[in-house]
């Protein structure tokens, strides 16, 4: 008897103007997620922190301080991964990394982008609250992410993911809590 084995399927390679076309990285990057960007630290170490984005035609747009460690780091090396996923419990997962450089915009320059990013994550009348924009206000620098390379991945669809999801047998994800 030959038992067949579903396993996950392959990533897709993408390339310039193809990552921006594909339909699953559109489908990340249009949803309101929170992005992981890795940057190099000097000593080699990659340093990955969550961040809002925005996207354009062109490029991934990212709001940050000038004094965080990753603008020091893309200061001396531009290389960066974006990692955006979707991910849920059991195979429910979809998700693209993407390879590029990154150029920071300070001053005016970054102003507009910045702006761009907020908006996405933050609702307009909550802006107002002195708490709310002291916060927002220490983003001065906006990082302009230009893809180069990418890798997805889509279990979402997999034979796996449809009988995990018949049979009801995926464990939920557990959030954590906000703190007091």
């Amino acid at each position: 008897m030959v038992r067949v084995v579903n396993g996950p399927s392959s990533s897709a390679r993408l390339s310039g103007p193809a990552i921006f076309a594909d339909p699953l990285v559109r489908q990340l990057l249009d949803s309101r997620l929170v992005a992981v960007l890795a940057t190099h630290d000097p000593g080699g170490v990659i340093h990955a922190m969550p961040m809002w984005f925005a996207v354009d035609d062109e490029a991934v747009w990212l709001a940050t301080g000038s004094r965080s460690r990753k603008v020091a780091n893309l200061g001396r090396d531009p290389r960066a991964t974006l990692v955006v996923h979707d991910s849920r419990s059991g195979f429910e997962v979809c998700g693209v990394s993407i390879a590029g450089r990154v150029e920071v915009l300070s001053g005016e320059a970054a102003g507009g982008s910045v702006e761009l990013v907020h908006r996405r994550y933050v609702a307009t009348a909550a802006e107002g609250n002195r708490l709310v924009r002291e916060f927002l206000d220490s983003d001065d620098v906006a990082l302009r992410f230009r893809p180069e390379s990418a890798w997805t991945w889509d279990e979402r669809g997999s034979a796996g993911a449809d009988e995990l999801r018949a049979i009801g047998g995926a464990l939920p994800l557990l959030p954590t809590t906000p703190r007091a």
